[in-house]
């Protein structure tokens, strides 16, 4: 899982990492000793989603409410007044998912992709937590505008362009998301996509199946809402036999952030056991989860070792451990 004491109080709205300021989360340091170090994740959609800068004091970060990272710190007028000395991370505006899927460019696309890519290894960051690449299915969802088309030929191919370009730089990857079925931003923790094989595969996971087989990115990550009444996240139809086992995907699944943490139908081992690898971000109600099913066999050892190996895997292959 990701690691709930690195984690501020608030890190629901995506701004729980420490190390940089303003990322989304980071994985688990507790396997530093082991030579395994914990890897940042930062947010999209249009370029990385940094805080514009921070403070240092006595040789550390500074904490700041995750506020700082909404509008630019407009929302925390005193932020100024922060004891320690400023330092700079300004990341570059690009273009969103629409307009860049409108371009028809392939070519443009993966040059965007390269230009994130040197960003992320110039603030520490591994995985950029995009392309967002659902379905355009109804112009009331907030999120349009990240995402690529209503077309999932077009989605699939911008978005294996952009993994192209973002991992032509070694050690940076990116997560495909949200997989799958999330069309809208209303309840979208509890609501229930109910729709045919047919209209699942070649609609829905269309633009993942393309994504994955032409460019194999580095991570996906799973939606909040149910698919024909299984969360995704604990969906073993979704993260195993059509990710893994069909669509040949190499990497790691990881959860969106707080997808644990509404009941008892999404659960941290129902997780593992449908190989959804990294809860995110974490919390201890997921470890307890984790611990009391491993001791009553409803979750198997030999599934977690699966997930911590993948999640071991791409650490391993990132820009903490390869440059260039």
């Amino acid at each position: 899982t990701g690691d709930p004491g690195r984690a501020q109080e608030e890190s629901a709205l995506g701004a729980a990492g420490i190390s940089v300021s303003g990322s989304a989360a980071e994985t688990s340091s507790c396997a530093e000793d082991k030579g395994i170090a914990g890897i940042v994740l930062a947010d999209g959609p249009a370029g990385l989603r940094l805080n514009r800068y921070y403070f240092v004091r006595d040789g550390k970060m500074v904490p700041i409410s995750f506020m700082f990272s909404l509008e630019g710190g407009l929302l925390v007028p005193d932020v100024d007044k922060t004891e320690g000395e400023r330092y700079f991370q300004n990341c570059t505006a690009f273009p969103v998912g629409t307009v860049l899927a409108q371009t028809w460019d392939e070519e443009v696309v993966k040059k965007v992709g390269q230009h994130v890519a040197k960003e992320m290894v110039e603030f520490g960051v591994t995985l950029w937590l995009a392309p967002g690449m659902n379905i355009q299915r109804n112009p009331l969802c907030g999120r349009n505008f990240e995402y690529y088309s209503e077309d999932p030929f077009i989605t699939g191919k911008i978005a294996a362009a952009m993994t192209e370009g973002v991992q032509s730089v070694k050690g940076c990857g990116t997560t495909i998301k949200h997989f799958a079925c999330n069309n809208n931003e209303d309840n979208r923790m509890g609501c229930d996509s109910i729709l045919s094989e047919r209209a699942l595969r070649e609609i829905y996971l269309k633009g993942f199946e393309i994504a994955i087989k032409e460019a194999q990115p580095m991570a996906i990550m799973t939606s909040y809402n149910k698919i024909n009444g299984i969360h995704a996240a604990n969906n073993y139809d979704l993260c195993t036999n059509a990710a893994r086992n069909e669509f040949g995907f190499k990497g790691l699944i990881m959860t969106d952030w707080t997808t644990t943490h509404n009941g008892p139908d999404c659960t941290a081992a129902g997780c593992m056991r449908a190989g959804n690898d990294v809860v995110m971000p974490g919390c201890a109600n997921d470890q307890v989860n984790l611990s009391a099913e491993l001791a009553s066999g409803t979750l198997k050892k030999s599934d977690l070792e699966a997930c911590v190996s993948r999640l071991v895997r791409c650490v391993l292959q990132s820009n903490e451990y390869v440059i260039g």
